[in-house]
């Protein structure tokens, strides 16, 4: 009987002979036909996304839904070649500066996902920069002043404070030794998460003491929820206090994975009433995947591990969602859970885990997709998606969630 909301998985589990049609030896790469067979997949998809490009595809300008989504698949696709600039130049037919009307914060959903991808494209193009693309510095100050809106926004990754900050490390990351965002513009952001999730725990006189919401309720997940949030605030520790980190942010940790239900999945909120249901990056156990891991490489402590495994059996059993193939609801975003824990433990299992979903959305058998999503085309509900994984499977050691991982 299929889990609810998913279907069976009828892959055979790896073994050395089930795993010789996608990795290779080694084990710790794809195998050069498996690499064949995706990139056909890729051609196809890119062919036939490009010949609509005329028509209005994409919702908005955002990285979510929009054609910075696009935008962002270009550049980092670029990063694994010798000479980027074609990428680089691709990835800016569709960027939007001109439609940014600073009105929202984050990356996914806000003007600082587009403003971060221009700003770091203009730093690379260097003397090759278009005329019409702004100087690397006057596109950081507009993100930059994006923090204008910080007592406003919510806290949680799509929308807000999140959101922003994994804007900015990421201009960071990609400008290296230039420290284009400074370290206290940083840590305002990081001490208004903090402010809040103090807040509300006082308020709601919770056992966890950082705790916050979005629309009144307290999600837990990587999207909107503590998952999220926590996973942001431990890739920016560099920038928080240590006694915040041991006194707040490492017991939230520990609460909210004692939420945990003993199938290893998550509710999707406090007191939720949808039960043991969703498997999804958004809401549920892959969205939780990063955070153990990362918990476990900063705190030294096997439990976090052995939580994120765990959460890897529950997504290889219920992980192929009904609901398609999308990065942040569908089988893309379950498959990169399965490429977290290969770089995190070396064990070919995850690697080839990860094949099995990413050849089931290649496939697209039919029936295999019950709900058609809102966004065909965009990077976290549709298409671009698979792409974007397409280009990550054949440098796993090195994939990134996009707009997670930094």
């Amino acid at each position: 009987m299929a889990p609810r909301g998913a279907f069976d998985n009828q892959y055979d589990d790896y073994s050395p002979d089930s795993a010789a049609n996608v990795l290779d030896e080694s084990g710790e790469q794809i195998s050069q036909k498996f690499k064949l067979k995706l990139e056909k997949f890729k051609a196809v998809k890119l062919q036939t996304l490009l010949s609509k490009i005329e028509s209005d595809i994409f919702y908005d300008h955002t990285v979510y839904t929009g054609s910075a989504g696009m935008a962002l698949y270009y550049y980092t696709s670029s990063l694994k070649m010798n000479d980027p600039s074609k990428e680089l130049q691709a990835a800016l037919k569709y960027i939007h500066l001109e439609e940014l009307k600073g009105k929202r914060i984050s990356f996914l959903c806000g003007d600082a996902g587009p403003l971060a991808l221009a700003t770091v494209i203009s730093y690379r193009l260097g003397n090759k920069r278009p005329d019409n693309l702004p100087d690397y510095k006057s596109l950081a100050q507009r993100l930059m002043n994006l923090i204008s809106l910080l007592n406003e926004a919510p806290d949680e990754l799509l929308y807000g404070k999140s959101g922003y900050l994994y804007a900015l490390l990421f201009v960071n990351k990609h400008i290296p030794g230039k420290e284009i965002i400074p370290a206290n513009h940083i840590e305002k952001v990081i001490n208004s998460i903090l402010k809040s999730g103090k807040q509300l725990s006082q308020q709601t006189k919770c056992s966890s003491p950082l705790l916050w919401q979005w629309h009144d309720k307290i999600y837990f997940g990587a999207a909107h929820g503590i998952a999220g949030i926590l996973y942001m605030l431990l890739q920016a520790r560099l920038f928080v206090n240590i006694v915040e980190i041991r006194r707040f942010i490492k017991p939230t940790l520990d609460w909210l994975l004692s939420q945990q239900f003993p199938s290893g999945n998550f509710p999707s909120s406090l007191n939720s009433s949808n039960g043991d249901k969703l498997v999804q990056w958004c809401h549920g156990a892959p969205g939780f995947v990063p955070l153990c891991i990362l918990a476990y490489q900063v705190f030294e402590d096997e439990k976090y591990l052995k939580i994120a495994l765990h959460c890897g059996e529950v997504i290889w059993q219920r992980g192929l969602c009904t609901k398609g193939y999308s990065l942040c609801h569908g089988v893309s975003g379950n498959a990169y859970a399965f490429i977290q824990l290969f770089q995190a433990t070396k064990k070919a299992l995850h690697l080839y885990r990860a094949c099995c979903f990413m050849e089931w959305c290649a496939l697209e058998r039919p029936g295999t997709e019950l709900h058609r999503p809102d966004r065909p085309i965009s990077l976290f509900e549709g298409v671009i998606g698979r792409l974007y994984l397409v280009e990550e499977l054949a440098h796993a050691m090195d994939a990134r969630f996009p707009a997670l991982s930094i």
